[in-house]
């Protein structure tokens, strides 16, 4: 007996009384148990996380389209003083989150085309030439609070921006 405690004792595997392969078994099974528990609150926490991700940008997006909605009823009022600071206002308002949203991933000109019409707002030199063509704008931001993924509308932004701003 004891040449047989010898090699189970080397190999680890030394039973005595209160440690039977039932008792082994038990540990076992309790320690899988807590692993998969473990698993679970893990995963419980991956799909919490995600639905507060996707949540964020809806409420982005939201915010983006709301933002939208202000630059075109703000190019809908007769133009004056107050009415181009609005537009400015809420131009600056939808340039600085639209990288954020979701609709940046689909148009990546989004961004450019809005910083790019607020910055040719903002100059004195282009204000004027930006604004003269205002009916232009209330189309193409029409099109944006429809689909603010439009490539057709950030294009005509773009030109816009390039005929009034960057041209002599």
């Amino acid at each position: 007996m004891s040449g047989y405690r010898n090699v189970t004792n080397r190999l680890g595997m030394v039973t005595t009384n209160h440690e039977s392969g039932g008792y082994r078994l038990i540990k076992w099974a309790f320690f899988i148990s807590f692993l998969v528990l473990c698993f679970i609150i893990m995963g419980y926490n991956y799909v919490k996380g995600s639905t507060k991700a996707q949540d964020l940008q809806n409420a982005i997006d939201t915010k983006f389209k709301l933002e939208l909605s202000h630059v075109l009823s703000s190019l809908s009022m007769k133009m004056n003083d107050y009415s181009y600071r609005s537009v400015l206002s809420s131009v600056s308002n939808v340039a600085s989150i639209s990288e954020l949203t979701s609709y940046e991933e689909q148009n990546d000109n989004l961004d450019i085309s809005l910083y790019n019409l607020y910055i040719s707002l903002r100059e004195d030199k282009s204000k004027d030439k930006v604004l003269s063509r205002a009916d232009e704008l209330r189309d193409v931001f029409t099109v944006l609070v429809r689909d603010p993924a439009s490539k057709e509308a950030t294009d005509k932004i773009i030109q816009i921006t390039d005929e009034t701003f960057f041209k002599e």
